[in-house]
């Protein structure tokens, strides 16, 4: 299996495209409007939402003494995460409120997080995509 997130086998030298180019390009995508009769940009309290999810998550690993060995206690709430950005991109109108890129986003990052150190690389990558949101414009 390849490594999404990492440059080598320990792990140890997360991929910096991943942090520069492809995160500022998520972030770009979940404000544009071209498909607004789709759906309308990512809110920032969306965004915080998601966010403060994920890092909640890693706050409550970094105390504990063998995080790797409490993340696959908590690698079903990392997965549920996917069904909350579904469930807030149901059908396009009023009630969706997240757009598509967004939930696309969510998905890639979730399906590839396997263990701890995949989670600590995905809260980084998102930790980035919002200081991007945020450079890009967003609100």
């Amino acid at each position: 299996m390849a490594n999404y997130f990492y440059d080598d086998e320990d792990k140890q030298k997360i991929k910096v495209t991943l942090l520069e180019g492809k995160a500022k390009s998520w972030a770009k995508s979940f404000l544009d409007r071209k498909d607004i009769g789709k759906d309308k940009p990512l809110s920032s309290s969306q965004l915080r939402k998601f966010h403060f999810e994920v890092k909640n998550l890693e706050e409550g690993l970094k105390t504990k003494l063998k995080p790797d060995v409490e993340f696959t206690r908590i690698r079903p709430l990392v997965k549920m995460i996917k069904s909350k950005a579904a469930y807030s991109c149901r059908t396009p109108g009023k009630d969706r409120k997240i757009p598509e890129t967004f939930k696309n986003f969510i998905d890639e990052m979730i399906d590839n997080v396997h263990d701890y150190s995949d989670f600590k690389a995905f809260a980084l990558c998102f930790e980035a995509v919002v200081g991007y949101f945020y450079g890009e414009g967003g609100r």
